[in-house]
């Protein structure tokens, strides 16, 4: 296998772009243009600080690339750091559903190893199924125990673990 070099897509980085610097406008403008309660003022600042770390977010994301080897998962950027599939010690699959249905959302992999930082990546990343069946080949090699929720979303994948499976 040779090394894949993974990257967020830009539309989708343009797009959060998009909702940061609107948020941070809707939240900003009134703390500038009127006199507003402190009460209403602590609310607005505090939507704006969150609009503001989520465009660094985005910045940080744009900045970095994955690069998805054999033997490893690098994260360079600013925040780099690698994780080596060998010694994967934890991964988690979240899914974040948008709808009540459950019929919308995104997935979110967790994975590190022993002595580095966690890597967090998403389902909006170029690749995101390699990733994810690479560290899942990790997990079954090195006898690590995966939650139920990561189990269940492995399989919605298409992705099983032996030794994991769920039993009836």
């Amino acid at each position: 296998m040779s090394t894949a070099d993974l990257r967020y897509p830009r539309q989708a980085l343009w797009a959060d772009y998009g909702r940061a610097g609107i948020g941070a406008v809707l939240c900003g403008l009134p703390l500038l243009l009127i006199d507003v309660n402190r009460w209403i003022a602590s609310l607005l600042l505090a939507g704006f600080l969150l609009f503001v770390a989520f465009f660094l977010r985005t910045a940080l994301r744009q900045r970095t690339r994955y690069m998805l080897g054999p033997d490893t998962l690098c994260a360079d950027g600013p925040a780099g750091t690698l994780v080596e599939w060998s010694r994967l010690d934890r991964m988690k699959l979240s899914y974040f559903s948008t709808k009540r249905d459950r019929s919308d959302g995104w997935m979110q992999l967790s994975v590190g190893s022993a002595g580095g930082r966690t890597v967090k990546v998403d389902s909006a990343l170029e690749g995101f199924y390699d990733i994810v069946e690479r560290a899942a080949r990790a997990a079954e090699t090195g006898g690590l125990e995966l939650s139920v929720a990561t189990r269940a979303n492995l399989r919605s994948m298409g992705i099983s673990v032996a030794g994991q499976e769920e039993t009836a």
